[in-house]
């Protein structure tokens, strides 16, 4: 028992990584209601008038459409150009397609001995003539600390996967799988980001908060396997941080109040903000 205890520390604290606050958000995705209260909160705040109020308000009609229809999909589409509209932005088809975008993975805290595989996908059709398959280019950032703002430093990009092709036009019927290498990356927080481009321009860009441990696997086996042989009045706490593990693999416990509701999917990294680390160097 004295063992087992100080593992069952460890993996807590493994699983409690994703869970700090941070600049995206996790695998659970914005419950439409809270999205459409955000919504609600800022165009009341901005009080919108002349070409903007049109614009909202044949948002608007057309959100009501969709909500009452049951069609998701389209409603987080149409918040999403709301979004994009009160934040002074124009609503391009290359904008529809980056909203678009989302990362997911059937974990987010994971053993780094283990290839990690992840899938590109899309949260709806976005209004885009795509002429062929596009790439995908991913990178692993290091998380910025809690409280950096502006003035704060880029992100530091600590593995490049490279270049992968064939990213399918359509992800909602063909998700694009990759499986990423991390062997060589320390235990840590980090931010998977990928961008999708086509033989022109950066289409968009969708991310994912993970955290890495080695030994994790070994770690949560050994729990699992020690744990039945503990007093029954200790078998929840002990087994309590594996079920908090899969919980956030699973998207059921995700970061508390970190979503952007206008990109549920993540961050927005460009090349020129970030900065090289070499692979294996620890990460403060």
């Amino acid at each position: 028992m004295r063992v087992i205890r100080p593992l069952c520390r460890a993996l807590l604290l493994a699983a409690a990584l994703p869970l700090t606050p941070s600049h995206v958000g996790g695998q659970a995705l914005t419950s439409l209601l809270s999205l459409q209260v955000s919504y609600n909160t800022r165009k009341a705040t901005l009080n919108p008038t002349g070409e903007l109020k049109a614009r909202l308000d044949s948002v608007d009609s057309e959100l009501a459409a969709a909500t009452r229809a049951g069609r998701s999909s389209e409603a987080r589409r149409l918040l999403a150009k709301g979004f994009t509209l009160l934040a002074g932005r124009a609503w391009t088809d290359v904008a529809d397609y980056n909203a678009s975008l989302v990362l997911r993975s059937d974990r987010v805290v994971l053993d780094s001995r283990n290839a990690y595989v992840v899938r590109l996908e899309q949260l709806y059709a976005p209004n885009i003539d795509l002429a062929r398959s596009a790439n995908a280019h991913a990178t692993l950032v290091a998380r910025r600390a809690i409280g950096g703002g502006r003035g704060a430093a880029p992100p530091t990009v600590v593995k490049d996967f490279g270049t992968l092709t064939g990213v399918s036009r359509d992800l909602r019927e063909s998700p694009f799988a990759m499986e990423l290498d991390v062997h060589d990356v320390p235990d840590g927080q980090y931010v998977l980001a990928v961008d999708v481009l086509d033989s022109a321009r950066t289409l968009g860009t969708a991310s994912l908060p993970i955290a890495l441990k080695k030994g994790l696997d070994e770690t949560v086996a050994r729990i699992e396997s020690e744990a039945p042989h503990a007093p029954e009045s200790l078998r929840a706490e002990l087994l309590y941080p594996v079920d908090r593990l899969r919980n956030v693999d699973a998207g059921i416990a995700a970061p508390p109040g970190a979503c952007n509701p206008a990109r549920p999917a993540g961050l927005i990294l460009s090349r020129s903000s970030v900065t090289m680390a070499p692979v294996g160097s620890a990460i403060p």
